[in-house]
């Protein structure tokens, strides 16, 4: 058996993005994982996103399809994808993605206020 020789294919801003692309590939038989750059599984966790992006890696005999794949897949709205690609194509994300993530985002910043204000309290009025 031969080992995996990983390639990176592509770069995205959002670890959403990356785990339904990474899907797709894993779905059309293409090994495929992604990697948090910098220090981005420390806020993955902490925050629950990452500012740093996430890379996506294949074998590299499978580098060429998944590219092909991963350009299907994010053909910018408005443009059109060659009949070719059309089976490739994925709805893009609505806005109940974007709700759920302000959502998330006032969640974690009331958390975090939840956990510094009686910190605070407690120096300033002993």
């Amino acid at each position: 058996m031969e080992g995996m020789k990983p390639v990176k294919v592509y770069s995205c801003a959002d670890r959403v993005v990356a785990d339904m692309i990474t899907e797709t590939l894993n779905n059309r038989g293409i090994p495929a994982y992604s990697e948090s750059k910098g220090s981005g599984d420390y806020m993955n966790i902490y925050m629950g996103t990452s500012v740093f992006g996430n890379d996506i890696y294949v074998n590299e005999k499978d580098a060429d399809r998944a590219k092909e794949i991963i350009d299907a897949l994010t053909v910018p709205i408005g443009e059109k994808a060659s009949a070719g690609d059309a089976d490739l194509l994925v709805r893009p994300p609505d806005k109940r993605l974007r709700v759920v993530r302000i959502i998330s985002l006032i969640a974690a910043v009331l958390m975090v206020i939840g956990a510094v204000v009686p910190s605070l309290a407690n120096i300033l009025f002993g």
